[in-house]
């Protein structure tokens, strides 16, 4: 418990304090939730957290403890880590489709924040003017997706944690799929436009899209899981189902391209 000591005695570190915990803990769950979240909002919770594991491990309480001494402030540095989401269940019951569908977001939003982050390290620190305006677009495109994230995840934790699905999160969810617009489909002319190479490619992202969309419809998860746990009726679904119909179409367009090519 040394590190911990040292941690409420130097400044309180928030990442070094995360990493600190999980050391400790095996609470994988509480871990995700600080890594998700800003020192901002979590601080005062994680310091709670390892007091807590210095009491339950005897650690000196008395007057002359660190753990008695005046709270050091804590350092806030401006970096946001963003865990990949991971299945859960509750003790062995399917989640409310609510839940898989915020699952299912977050996995999107997660991917979409790791480009946003990959293409500001290739933009490099360069301060030349067309650099700057690449780096602010990036930025700027990039703080919903973490803003929406967050919350996302808060709300699906809150749901883990109690048993009830957030008011919130339902109004979120059923929010964003009637202000999603219509897919468009390309047609076969656009198709037969591409090298080969190009289709080939095309032809691979759109298994890997159906297979997904299928595990959606058929399971509420992004991988075909033991047991089938079909999405019930709902605008989401339909939403879905005719998306797997438009990619299974591209798939057909282009896998005949290919054939009349060789």
């Amino acid at each position: 418990m040394e590190d911990i000591l040292q941690w409420l005695a130097s400044g309180k570190d928030y990442s070094e304090g995360v990493a600190i915990l999980d050391r400790h803990t095996k609470n994988s769950a509480l871990i995700r939730h600080f890594r998700c979240t800003t020192a901002k909002f979590a601080a005062a919770k994680l310091e709670y957290e390892l007091r807590k594991l210095l009491k339950g491990r005897g650690a000196a309480l008395d007057g002359g403890s660190l753990l008695s001494r005046p709270a050091a402030p804590v350092v806030v540095k401006q970096v946001i880590t963003i865990p990949e989401p991971v299945a859960e269940k509750r003790s062995g019951t399917a989640v409310p489709d609510i839940i898989a569908q915020a699952k299912s977001e977050l996995y999107e939003l997660f991917t979409a924040i790791s480009i946003a982050h990959r293409k500001l390290y290739e933009l490099g620190e360069g301060n030349a003017e067309d650099v700057v305006a690449r780096r602010r677009r990036i930025l700027q495109e990039r703080l919903p997706l973490i803003r929406r994230y967050e919350r996302l995840y808060l709300l699906k934790e809150q749901y883990f944690d109690t048993g009830k699905v957030p008011e919130e999160l339902v109004r979120l969810i059923e929010d964003k799929v009637r202000e999603e617009p219509a897919e468009t489909v390309p047609q076969r002319t656009e198709f037969e436009a591409l090298p080969d190479i190009d289709l080939v490619k095309k032809q691979h992202s759109l298994k890997v899209n159906i297979n997904k969309t299928r595990n959606r419809l058929e399971y509420q998860a992004l991988k075909k899981l033991d047991t089938p746990n079909p999405m019930p009726e709902s605008p989401l679904r339909s939403k879905l189902e005719a998306r797997l119909e438009q990619l299974r179409s591209q798939y057909a367009a282009i896998t005949r391209i290919l054939e009349e090519r060789k």
